[in-house]
């Protein structure tokens, strides 16, 4: 049985149900008419009651198929709208508000929800707009002047997440001057495809707009909408909202210190560039002139002078990498004959052959690459096969470090040929747990480094379009670390 349960046939329905074994009665508001269907085969459809207890004088009976099968198409699409019997007895002795959760297709009936909605607004209004078309359209809907509105009126408090582009910004400074209407941007990648409003958190209604959110007007735009008042819906649209706040909040305020740290890291760098040049070539000069008892005190200062500046080019590296201003000097040159300098500028460094006297440097590289030119920041690729040596000597007593080039044919007819430069050595090895984190920056065990060399190579690799990696070797001590380019 489908009725209106209201307060005035409460006791009848309840009556019906404990005496009926058989019986389920549900709740629809404001049903019209009376039919009965019998077996799915008759149908009686009576006349309205004017008086209640008074019988009823007319009916029409019928046995047709179709107009059975009709009421039944009808019955059935009411049942699935309705409610349990016991759910509305509950409702109307506790005084409980029904939950609804409602689905809206006409575009002017979810314009005048929204409204209703924001009027009828006290405490608090929750919105996250899709896109800043969005926020425009709910300005030329009248929808922002209620928000305005409730706010001088009852003191409403209004928060609103936004993706901020040039078309609102004058817009969000314009609501910003109100103490009550807080903004804040939405990242592109998180932003929802639809317009989530929580009004009280009693009260919820997400719109969605149609495909291509071009149109000016909110009717023209708005596909359709869900409203509910079910108290975990809305409170899940709360927490959604809540999150998405704390993230945006979260985001500006490290773009505040990234953009201060990143300030000071450029002026930092850059002033330590001032007095170190000075220090390291007038040390070098004094170095030729003093005597034997002093060299040694000039040439602590020359190597000291020489890692300040090693470091500030470091430092200012990461800036750029990290800003993502690095900028590569691309020609084209011989990338075979470039490794080789770097190899023989390490072998014959006098200062390396006395801190490791029994490691031998060597290179190799097929003869079909001998004279292959590549197109790269000659550079920057020399400053990662320095640093990949250096990495390797710090960690290599004695031994061998081999560097070596090859090419890496690809089969994918979409891809590039790759060169492939590894850089082998028969240290210590990296310790497993290392190695997922061995190109971050301030990554190192050694006492000397600073953890920057790695994170700057693959900044400098990944630029040019490449991979570095790093990997134990498997046949015996030490470590591989291996980058390749396109060619």
């Amino acid at each position: 049985m489908l009725t209106d349960i209201r307060n005035e046939n409460l006791e009848c329905c309840k009556q019906l149900q404990e005496e009926i074994e058989h019986i389920e009665i549900r709740h629809i508001d404001g049903v019209k008419g009376n039919f009965t269907i019998l077996d799915s085969k008759e149908l009686l459809i009576t006349d309205f009651i004017d008086k209640l207890g008074e019988p009823v004088n007319d009916a029409l009976y019928s046995t047709q198929k179709e107009m059975t099968e009709a009421h039944i198409f009808m019955f059935e699409y009411l049942w699935r709208q309705s409610i349990p019997a016991h759910a509305r007895f509950k409702e109307l002795e506790k005084r409980v508000q029904p939950e609804v959760l409602q689905t809206i297709k006409e575009p002017h009936e979810i314009v005048e929800t929204e409204h209703k909605l924001l009027s009828s607004a006290k405490d608090e209004i929750l919105i996250i707009f899709h896109a800043s078309n969005a926020l425009l359209r709910e300005i030329n809907s009248g929808g922002i002047d209620l928000i305005v509105k409730q706010a001088i009126k009852y003191k409403t408090q209004i928060r609103i997440l936004v993706p901020i582009d040039d078309k609102i910004t004058d817009t969000v400074h314009k609501l910003e001057r109100m103490s009550l209407i807080q903004i804040r941007n939405i990242e592109q990648v998180i932003q929802t495809r639809v317009t989530i409003l929580v009004v009280d958190r009693s009260h919820s209604l997400v719109i969605a707009p149609k495909d291509d959110d071009t149109k000016q007007s909110s009717e023209e735009e708005i596909g359709l909408a869900a409203y509910s008042n079910s108290k975990s819906t809305v409170l899940s649209y709360v927490s959604i909202f809540e999150s998405l706040w704390k993230h945006s909040q979260l985001r500006e305020e490290l773009l505040i210190n990234s953009m201060a740290q990143q300030e000071f890291i450029n002026i930092a760098a850059h002033e330590l560039r001032s007095p170190i040049q000075p220090i390291l070539g007038l040390s070098e000069i004094l170095s030729r002139k003093v005597g034997n008892e002093t060299v040694g005190y000039v040439n602590v200062i020359i190597r000291n002078a020489r890692r300040l500046h090693y470091l500030a080019e470091d430092i200012l590296d990461i800036a750029k990498i990290e800003a993502k201003t690095l900028k590569l000097k691309k020609q084209s040159f011989s990338f075979v004959k470039t490794i080789l300098e770097v190899v023989q500028d390490y072998s014959s460094f006098t200062e390396i052959s006395k801190s490791a006297p029994n490691v031998i440097i060597s290179f190799s590289a097929s003869e079909d690459l001998q004279f292959l030119n590549i197109v790269a920041d000659q550079n920057r690729i020399k400053q990662v096969i320095s640093n990949l040596v250096s990495n390797s000597l710090k960690f290599t007593k004695q031994g061998t470090i081999i560097v070596t080039v090859e090419k890496n044919n690809c089969y994918d007819s979409n891809k590039e040929m790759e060169l492939i430069v590894r850089v082998k050595d028969t240290g210590i090895g990296v310790a497993e747990d290392m190695i997922p984190k061995l190109f971050s920056k301030f990554v190192t065990k050694s006492e000397k480094g600073t953890g920057l060399g790695l994170y700057i190579c693959k900044g400098i690799i990944e630029a040019h379009g490449g991979k570095i990696w790093a990997e134990n070797n498997k046949e015996g001590k030490g470590a591989t670390f291996s980058f390749s380019l396109p060619a």
